[in-house]
């Protein structure tokens, strides 16, 4: 790889909140210990790496402490400052890979209606407790579909490596759950290259399964743990790159 003129790769990691009032919120139970180890051992690798993650995620060792001005840290909390953050770097940023491991929120709170009145969200800074609380919820549009389109608009023809996590599901549903995101939009070149599949039920302390998956359904690469995914994914993005 070419020293002078690192292989800048984008990831995004944590989960976002979608705050109910000033102190509650609806969130996720993702750590950002994924996108971290990425960061740190692309960065690690040599990469410049940008690395997008929840306020309180877990952030990289090495690329923090270690920072030779390859490293850039931006930090987001809900659905919408994640999607304004990614939207501008992947139009400014002239990515060669872009990493979507984060896990964002399908929903957002639209309103919440407190003893009977409704309220905007945002409008009531704290809900009193003791009182009955319905939320209602809007759909989020899926960031992972928008991603090659901003870096399209940036000029750039970034590798897409998305995430897809699944509960208890059984190899049938977590290909078909795969499948979905690789034909999700008409035009096949805006979807991802890659899928990486993994199920809640399979991780532990010590163990974080995870298979890659091609286009065609393929299978690219099965991993036992995050770091052997790094590795994995790393080449990939060499290969892309043609470094």
């Amino acid at each position: 790889m070419d020293r002078k003129k690192p292989v800048k790769v984008l990831i995004t990691g944590g989960g976002s909140e979608e705050p109910i009032d000033t102190v509650r919120s609806v969130c996720n139970f993702s750590t950002g210990r994924t996108s971290a180890l990425l960061a740190d051992f692309f960065y690690s690798g040599g990469f410049a790496v940008t690395l997008l993650t929840s306020v309180r995620g877990v952030k990289p060792q090495v690329a923090a402490e270690k920072d030779e001005g390859r490293f850039t840290l931006r930090t987001y909390r809900t659905y919408k400052e994640l999607s304004d953050a990614l939207c501008e770097e992947c139009r400014a940023g002239a990515y060669d890979a872009v990493i979507h491991a984060a896990a964002v929120s399908d929903y957002s709170v639209a309103t919440v209606i407190v003893d009977g009145k409704e309220y905007a969200s945002g409008e009531i800074s704290k809900v009193p407790s003791g009182l009955d609380l319905t939320i209602k919820m809007k759909r989020n549009p899926k960031l992972v579909e928008q991603i090659k389109k901003w870096c399209h608009d940036g000029s750039s023809d970034a590798l897409l490596v998305a995430f897809k996590l699944t509960s208890k599901a059984d190899d049938g549903e977590r290909r078909a759950a795969v499948q979905k995101l690789f034909s999700a939009l008409p035009e096949r070149s805006l979807n991802p290259d890659a899928v990486v599949s993994n199920d809640l039920s399979e991780i532990t302390a010590t163990a974080h399964p995870c298979r890659v998956y091609r286009p065609d359904m393929s299978v690219a690469f099965d991993v036992p743990d995050v770091p052997t995914l790094a590795s994995a994914l790393y080449d990939l993005v060499l290969t892309h790159k043609g470094a």
